[in-house]
């Protein structure tokens, strides 16, 4: 018996151990088999503060479940000693681990070469940037309830892969912050339920707009201001009033039998080009609650708000106002949004899991909410990614609260999210510490020396980082 990384443990037990237990065991340490076939946990029962150890096994589908228990030991010690019996005599019931179905297969091509998204014939490159990230994606797929019967071949696909990262992200988020899944309906995407709360979850997100060989292109500032005025804000804005004007069986989301009465949310990602999420963020603010607001410095050291609201957008001819400012959209409760549910997000999980190409090292610069009194510039943080950080599916989701909803969302419901809320003509946000806005990874191959770690708090240090390292 040999110590596991308690990241590769939450992650191959992430969809393997009931949100409740999880709720009321806290799990101490994480163990495999010398042959890597076997997992288990020493947990502790906070109710009646004895110490339980479990050992998984995988049944035919490669899920791993449940295989033998001892409860209720005295002490941790105790509880180790149990765990390495277990392993030293289980013998394996193959009988008692078959399953009907055979194991998910996102990988084995089903769709012609030519039809292929590069990122995922970049996933089936043993020797690629992304082997770390098809690890996770491994993993993942074997618990996954392909309701629609098109998941692999869109996923493989030029139109769908983007849709199906988003959706993979999202539904590894949820079940982090420790939700249940209902999959008796197609739609909405994602029926999830805490406690006796229920939430629909619809996942949108903006089509790719640039060219999948043109080269990546980040906008200068200037750019990026010119493209808030209306370009991004519509952009964003698009996809979600098509969501909404969207029926299933003739009727809108909202008036479904298992949907009405409950909490309805669009999850929202920008695809439009490579790396957009790290700058396209703000405009999903405008074109929700038609505001643009500026921290100013005043000169006694203090930080002021100026606050532009009741903007409107232009296309062509037609003025559009605020979504949230639509009567329509009362029917949707929030707005999530995050601008990591992309592929290096997977990638950065399975190298803190251990997986991935050792000639590969990633680096990570972020942008994060900085909660310092008078802070108008983000803290950005730059690190090397290996297995002692402690990323979460949770980190950068964002939830936009509408005012004027039917049914408002409980934040509560998401203490590891992000919330922003409207109210007397200001954004009032609550922020986890280090909440990501923006990030990039960085794949760098076969080099000796990377980039320091780094955080900073001013201008003046990142412009010294930057210069130094010529990024």
């Amino acid at each position: 018996m040999k110590p596991l990384n308690s990241n590769k443990a939450n992650l191959l037990l992430l969809f393997t151990r009931d949100p409740f237990v999880k709720l009321v065991n806290k799990e101490l340490e994480y163990y495999s088999s010398k042959d890597d076939s076997l997992i288990g946990f020493v947990s502790l029962d906070k109710e009646d503060k004895t110490f339980h150890a479990m050992l998984l096994d995988r049944d035919s589908r490669n899920k791993y479940c449940l295989v033998s228990m001892n409860l209720d030991l005295n002490s941790i010690e105790e509880g180790r000693k149990a765990l390495k019996d277990m392993m030293g005599t289980y013998v394996r019931n193959e009988d008692a681990l078959k399953k009907e179905l055979p194991a998910n297969d996102f990988f084995s091509p089903i769709v012609k070469s030519e039809q292929q998204h590069p990122y995922f014939t970049m996933l089936l490159d043993k020797d690629g940037f992304f082997t770390a990230a098809k690890s996770v994606i491994e993993e993942l797929s074997f618990h996954y309830e392909d309701r629609d019967g098109n998941f692999v071949d869109q996923f493989q696909s030029i139109n769908g892969f983007d849709a199906r990262i988003w959706e993979l992200y999202l539904w590894c988020y949820f079940r982090e912050e420790n939700f249940h899944f209902n999959y008796n309906h197609t739609a909405p995407d994602f029926l999830i339920e805490k406690m006796g709360y229920e939430i629909a979850i619809e996942a949108v997100h903006i089509n790719r707009k640039q060219g999948l060989d043109e080269p990546a292109n980040i906008p200068t500032v200037e750019e990026i201001f010119k493209k808030m005025e209306n370009e991004i804000p519509l952009m964003y804005g698009s996809p979600l009033y098509s969501k909404l004007n969207h029926t299933y069986k003739e009727q809108p989301y909202w008036e479904l039998p298992h949907v009405k009465g409950k909490p309805l949310v669009y999850a929202i990602a920008d695809f439009h080009a490579d790396m957009s999420m790290t700058w396209s963020f703000p405009g999903i603010i405008s074109i929700l609650y038609g505001i643009d607001q500026k921290a100013i410095h005043n000169n006694d050291g203090t930080i002021s708000l100026e606050n532009e609201a009741g903007i409107t957008f232009q296309k062509k001819e037609i003025s559009i106002k605020p979504l949230f400012l639509d009567d329509k959209f009362k029917h949707v409760s929030a707005i999530l949004f995050s601008p990591c549910g992309t592929l290096p997000k997977f990638n950065r999980m399975g190298i803190q899991a251990g997986y991935g190409n050792n000639n590969n090292k990633l680096y990570q610069i972020k942008m994060c909410y900085n909660s310092s009194p008078n802070a108008i510039l983000p803290d950005v943080i730059g690190k090397v990614v290996n297995e002692e950080c402690r990323e979460t599916w949770a980190d950068g989701i964002q939830i936009f609260h509408n005012p004027f909803a039917e049914i408002p969302l409980i934040p509560e419901f998401f203490p590891h999210a992000g919330h922003h809320f409207y109210k007397d003509g200001l954004l009032r946000s609550i922020v986890p510490n280090e909440h990501t806005i923006s990030t990039m990874t960085y794949n760098i191959k076969n080099i000796p020396i990377v980039p320091p770690s780094f955080n900073m708090h001013s201008s003046e240090e990142y412009d010294e980082i930057i210069k130094k390292w010529r990024m």
